[in-house]
């Protein structure tokens, strides 16, 4: 009788070893595939914040270039005013400067009382004493009856009537919202022509021009 072989189990696991092989790569390719999608989910919100900080540089350079331009293209244009013979170019008028006031709320919102007339008074062009000018414009407003509660915005209001020249351009001008008081008009008003202003002559001031 025969000997029974006992089956060869080298072969076995010889077989397996590659099963185990390739399963142990596959695992290996799926890690390397996770770690390589944390990643990239890691570095995406580093990519997103680079996005606003870059569009807010170029915005500032943006703004800060405007504005150079501009300076420059105003110093241009005085700078060609100022020559002799040409004429100044037509200004075009913005269509909201018409609504815009210098008065703060609580002097342009208060109504001018009806059937009132400013009072006759040399007009002002920015030659002259500024405060003789102030001087007789408030002697004539306090020649007139007004109201308690809307002197003060009539006051300011009428101001203006009384400019002309250089004088009422610079009115115009002031800023919006800038005067809340018949003083504060007053102050800037004398400050803008101060190198008009009567200077009293006194001895001294004869002996220090000698």
């Amino acid at each position: 009788m025969g000997n029974l072989s006992t089956p060869n189990t080298g072969e076995g696991t010889t077989n397996a070893t590659p099963a185990s092989g390739a399963a142990g790569a596959t695992r290996k390719g799926i890690d390397d595939h996770q770690i390589n999608d944390l990643e990239e989910s890691d570095s995406e919100p580093e990519h997103e914040k680079e996005e606003p900080e870059k569009t807010a540089a170029e915005s500032s350079i943006t703004a800060y270039m405007e504005q150079m331009f501009s300076k420059r293209f105003d110093a241009m244009q005085s700078m060609v005013e100022r020559l002799p013979g040409v004429a100044p170019p037509i200004r075009r008028s913005n269509p909201d400067s018409y609504t815009d006031t210098p008065f703060a709320e609580e002097i342009a919102s208060v109504e001018m009382p009806r059937k009132f007339s400013f009072p006759n008074i040399k007009m002002y062009d920015g030659i002259g004493d500024p405060d003789d000018h102030i001087a007789q414009y408030k002697q004539r407003m306090l020649a007139v009856a007004l109201p308690k509660e809307s002197r003060e915005a009539t006051m300011c209001k009428g101001f203006g009537s009384t400019l002309i020249g250089p004088a009422l351009q610079w009115y115009i001008n002031l800023p919006t919202r800038s005067i809340s008081s018949f003083a504060g008009l007053r102050d800037k008003f004398v400050e803008q022509f101060a190198s008009s202003r009567s200077l009293e002559k006194t001895s001294d001031g004869l002996y220090e021009i000698l």
